[in-house]
Formats: C-alpha cells, sequence, structure tokens
C-alpha cells in the first residue's frame, strides 16, 4: 500500500506543478511541463491529511479524536510558511475560523461550499486508513472545510475510487455506489449518514455548467458515454482527438471549479489512461488534464492521484525522466511520507 500511496502522491504533486503557471486567467492554449516544479495547496493538504489518517492509523484513533487530528493537521498547513500557494477561499475561510474557535469547533467552521479543494487531497483518506474507515474518512475530511451536498457526494465518489481494488473499472465503480462494499462496510459512516450520502450523490446539484445544473450521478453518466467514444480512438492511436475535444468536454463535464465537476473529469482521463497504459504514459494523461481549460492544476492534481493509485506498474511516472521538486517536499513526494508542517 506504501508504493501505491506514494504513486498517488508523485500523481498528485507532478498534476500540480504542472498545472500551477497556467492556473489564472488569461489561460494560454500552450502548456508545456514548467522547468521549476512548484506545487500548491493540492498537495500540501494532501500532506496534511496524509500525516492526519498516519496518526489515527498509528493510534486507533476513534471518529471524534480522528477528527480533530485531521483538524489540527489542516491548521498545521494553515500557519505554514508556504500555505498562501492558490488556497482555496472556503478553505481559508473554514480554516479561519477554526484557528478563532479552536479545533473542538471544527463542526461549526465549514463554509457548505462545493469547490474542488473537498476532494483535491482526499487520497490519503481513501488509501492509507483501515479498510473498513476509508469511505467514511474521505467523507470526513471533506466535510470538516466544505459541508455541502455536492461536496459531500464528490468525496464519496472518490473515497470509492481510491479503495477500490486495483484492477477495477473505475467508471463501474463510480456508477454503483449504492452497492460499493467499501461503503457498505464503513464504520465511520452511521448507517443514516450512508443513506443521507446516496441522497447527495442523487440530488445535489453541480453548478456552472453549461446548460441546466444536474447532480453528480448524471455527470458520471456522462463520464460512462464519452469514455465509451474516445476510448477505441485512443487505441487507434489518435490521442491528439483529447485535445481536439476539450471545449465539448467543458461543456459536458463542466470547468472543474466545483468538486463534482472535478472529479468527473479526472474520472474520465484517469480511466482513459488505464485503459490504454500499456500505449501511453501517465505524463500524456497529465498534459491534457492540464491543457484544459479551467481548475487545471486541481484537475490535474486529481487526474494523477487517481492514475497512480491504480496503473499497473507504479515506477511508470519516473521511466521518462527524474522530476526535481521543492528540497522541502522532494523526499516526501517521492516517498510518501511527510514529517508534518513547520509554523511559519
Amino acid at each position: 500500500m506504501d508504493n501505491r500511496f506514494a504513486s498517488t502522491l508523485f500523481g498528485t504533486a507532478l498534476g500540480d506543478a504542472w498545472g500551477y503557471p497556467y492556473q489564472l486567467p488569461p489561460q494560454t492554449e500552450r502548456t508545456p511541463l514548467p522547468d521549476e516544479l512548484r506545487i500548491s495547496d493540492d498537495t500540501l493538504m494532501t500532506l496534511a491529511l496524509s500525516t492526519a489518517i498516519r496518526a489515527i492509523v498509528d493510534r486507533d484513533l476513534s471518529r471524534k479524536d480522528g477528527l480533530l487530528e485531521i483538524a489540527q493537521q489542516f491548521l498545521d498547513y494553515h500557519r505554514d510558511r508556504d500555505y498562501n500557494r492558490y488556497r482555496g477561499n472556503a478553505t481559508e475561510e473554514a480554516l479561519q475560523r477554526m484557528e478563532e474557535r479552536g479545533i473542538e469547533d471544527w463542526h461549526k467552521c465549514a463554509t457548505h461550499s462545493g469547490g474542488s479543494c473537498a476532494v483535491m487531497r482526499l487520497s490519503p483518506a481513501g488509501m492509507l486508513a483501515p479498510r473498513r474507515q476509508r469511505v467514511g474518512w474521505s467523507v470526513m475530511q471533506g466535510v470538516i472545510t466544505h459541508d455541502s451536498g455536492v461536496a459531500r457526494a464528490a468525496c464519496l465518489v472518490l473515497g470509492c475510487l481510491f479503495s477500490a481494488e486495483p484492477g477495477r473499472d473505475l467508471t463501474e465503480v463510480a456508477g454503483n455506489i449504492r452497492l460499493d462494499p467499501n461503503l457498505r462496510a464503513d464504520t465511520i459512516l452511521t448507517d443514516h449518514e450512508k443513506r443521507g450520502l446516496l441522497e447527495d450523490l442523487r440530488t445535489a446539484h453541480v453548478r456552472r455548467l453549461r446548460g441546466e445544473d444536474v447532480p453528480l450521478t448524471v455527470l458520471i453518466e456522462r463520464v460512462r458515454e464519452v469514455r465509451r467514444v474516445l476510448s477505441p480512438i485512443l487505441g487507434d492511436g489518435d490521442f491528439e482527438r483529447l485535445y481536439r475535444e476539450r471545449l465539448k468536454v467543458k461543456q459536458t463535464l463542466g470547468l472543474g471549479w466545483d468538486a463534482g465537476s472535478c472529479t468527473a473529469s479526472a474520472l474520465l482521463l484517469a480511466q482513459l489512461y488505464l485503459d490504454h497504459q500499456e500505449r501511453y504514459d501517465p505524463h500524456d494523461f497529465l498534459h491534457v488534464a492540464v491543457n484544459w481549460p479551467g481548475n487545471r492544476k486541481t484537475r490535474a492534481s486529481l487526474t494523477g492521484a487517481l492514475m497512480g493509485a491504480h496503473m499497473d506498474n507504479t515506477e511508470s511516472w519516473k521511466t521518462a525522466r527524474h522530476y526535481d521538486f521543492e528540497r522541502r517536499y522532494h523526499h516526501a513526494i517521492y516517498s510518501g511520507v511527510w514529517e508534518g508542517f513547520a509554523q511559519a
């Protein structure tokens, strides 16, 4: 599992750093890999959550104490000298409230936003927690800052995706959450909460789409349909089709600024890579994630995380070249182990 998580964290960081210089408008059509690999809040919060989940496992913490541990690690990130790297407004508001109230009042601090920050950091919960707790911690880490229907639904889907066994078809997992064995067996969530999450998945509407707002279940079905069209084309070697279709994908799945849209587009690209990993490198799909308009770095970091969690060979990232990240983070990104933040 540590090898898989190291692959996941590496994919998170590479996607994050690749998208970093291309995030703000006006967004350019050319998006080459930057010379400097500078990470942002996507990777920083993933590191924070990985530290919290390891503490939960090592100390066998209860749900109550585990939530306090996650809240504390998020505050440590908030106080770190590198905090202000594209931090999301909803996360900033929630963590500032927590600074004022204390971590014991974490449940009073969420902003009820549906923003993508709720899911960008989620992978440690779905991979490092005990098997019967992965979906629960995936959801609860998002509730701390983004307690909205869309955010909860997206955290639920990704919790099931990251906790799925390698080799599973991710679009099938996402399309059958109600029957997911990891959700059904989860001991962190109550039965009432599980029913509520399934209701969120069915009814909480993703906004800022072209056309009418729709729930995440509809976006997942769109992902499955787009995959059915594009996968044979990639099999024939026409990779450039992914670039040519970026405006149509934007209209179908959204720009990725919210948790639902970002989850859908990352799911699509990750599954297309898994369909054809014997032919293409994961870096190819990260570049597409960065090149599509919208929330480029978070879409790319989440795509990298999903690919890293489920690729057949976790060394695939490193076959093309060696990537040098900032000295402070380089070892953690390559090893999957983070020592924790220090106050500025």
